[in-house]
């Protein structure tokens, strides 16, 4: 049986963070893991279900919040922020982003680390457990592999409707502990040399003989002091406070 649990501050605590360590900076053996997952994920046709992500905070929830994403409809992109998990009903919110558990006594217990509402959920099915055989398989990989404490797991979900071209550009807020992920293109986001990779998923290309499995960077980070702080623009200010023109992100 497949148990989740919300994460707690103990949880963040334990991740590395993105803007003081080398957490960002892929190594060999980090490909090699994640190449062996896209196989598998392919190989039992979970490729369209889940991707891989990056383990890492940029800041911790207070005790008894979560981390909940919400969709902004102008410019397209997300908006990620601890909110007291009291706020909502036991139902209201379902996991879009895990790690597994190492306390579950159960086979396949997982840590929900980000969460969502319903309306920006999208067309998903939500975790199940008709999802455990595939987590465990992709667990059992992780642990061959020592990186149970490197990679975790994303449903994979379009509310914003993004293109093949296009990925989310995250983007941290410190100060109001927000992550704001807006909407770029592939190819000019990855071509940023500050640009972490922090998200992938796998699909099919027809080729030759036999089918080949293609890697897709779905998302990317920019560390603190090496991007334009987005609070600035959700503010209505510049990077000098100055005021700007237009309006604030608004949520769907």
């Amino acid at each position: 049986m497949l148990t989740v649990r919300d994460h707690g501050v103990e949880d963040y605590e334990s991740l590395r963070d993105m803007d003081t360590t080398d957490v960002g900076e892929l190594r060999e053996d980090d490909h090699a893991c994640l190449e062996e997952l896209g196989q598998y994920l392919v190989a039992t046709d979970a490729w369209n279900r889940f991707g891989i992500w990056l383990l890492h905070k940029h800041f911790e929830p207070e005790p008894g919040e979560v981390f909940v994403e919400r969709s902004v409809r102008a410019p397209r992109g997300t908006q990620t922020a601890p909110l007291m998990r009291s706020v909502f009903t036991e139902q209201g919110l379902s996991t879009t982003a895990i790690r597994f558990d190492d306390s579950a006594d159960e086979a396949v217990g997982v840590v929900g680390l980000e969460f969502a509402e319903p309306d920006d959920f999208g067309d998903t099915e939500p975790l199940s457990d008709d999802d455990e055989a595939i987590l465990a398989g992709i667990c059992e990989r992780l642990q061959a592999h020592n990186k149970v404490e490197r990679f975790g797991v994303r449903l994979i979900r379009n509310p914003l409707q993004l293109s093949e071209r296009e990925l989310l550009h995250e983007t941290s807020d410190g100060a109001n502990r927000t992550l704001h992920c807006t909407v770029g293109e592939r190819d000019a986001v990855l071509n940023e040399l500050n640009i972490i990779q922090t998200a992938w998923k796998w699909r099919v290309k027809q080729g030759g003989s036999e089918p080949i499995v293609m890697q897709d960077c779905t998302a990317g980070c920019v560390r603190v002091g090496e991007g334009h702080d987005i609070a600035h623009t959700a503010s209505g200010t510049d990077d000098h406070d100055n005021p700007t023109e237009g309006e604030p992100n608004q949520p769907f």
